[in-house]
């Protein structure tokens, strides 16, 4: 493997605005904890808040302290996280860059981790075939329904019917409120979506987005399907 590999494969870390990125090759790895009141990574062994070690191409996370959860969010995705709770060794943790927060309510409290790329284990001529067409207004959709969430990081509410209606019938074709209520039930079949008994409408449109960004059926490059300006 060359060098410029080498360097593909490692995991980087930064200490947010103090200092540059530390590289972590492949198998190696690194302590972090508390130093003069500001996080602090390297091999001294008296950091003893934690350790995190370069693994292929994502890394593992231990929580060494005594009490107190850490939290590793996912940047580039949907509001997705992972917990790390006191005592916990080698959690694998799959985003490509990630926010780790290691107090609530305090300043200088988290780091930035920057994984290597992961390999697709799929070669040319090898997809299969999508879930979704994504050339179809049944997936527009479901992207309006997911676009909130996308913009805000997973809190903002699933649109309505109506709001759906309003966002795509900027477009030379327009959609009405019934209509998207037919598409929101034809995807709830497709992707095998039951409600119980008892539960409104609003409650498929949650399951829906919830499923389809925790599946990746719904990325942010899809925003771009939308027609029309970003709602405010």
């Amino acid at each position: 493997m060359s060098r410029a590999d080498l360097a593909a494969r490692s995991v980087l870390i930064c200490l947010d605005g103090r200092s540059p990125a530390m590289e972590l090759p492949d198998g190696d790895s690194v302590l972090f904890g508390w130093r003069g009141g500001e996080i602090t990574v390297g091999t001294d062994q008296a950091l003893t808040a934690g350790r995190i070690h370069a693994f292929g191409d994502y890394w593992l996370m231990s929580n060494h302290g005594a009490a107190g959860t850490y939290c590793v969010e996912n940047l580039e995705g949907a509001g997705e996280y992972v917990k790390v709770q006191p005592g916990r060794v080698g959690v694998p943790i799959p985003f490509e860059l990630s926010r780790v927060t290691l107090t609530v309510g305090a300043g200088g409290n988290s780091f930035t981790v920057h994984a290597p790329e992961r390999r697709s284990a799929t070669g040319p001529g090898g997809a299969g075939i999508p879930l979704l067409d994504e050339e179809s207004r049944y997936f527009q959709v479901l992207v309006c329904l997911c676009e909130p969430r996308l913009r805000d990081c997973g809190v903002a509410a699933v649109p309505t019917p109506a709001q759906v209606s309003a966002r795509l019938s900027a477009a030379d074709r327009p959609l009405g409120r019934s209509t998207v209520n037919y598409h929101i039930d034809y995807l709830a079949t497709k992707l095998g979506i039951a409600a119980p008994r008892g539960m409104t409408r609003a409650w498929k449109r949650v399951t829906l987005v919830t499923l389809a960004l925790k599946f990746d059926l719904v990325c942010p490059e899809h925003l771009g399907l939308i027609p029309g300006p970003v709602p405010g």
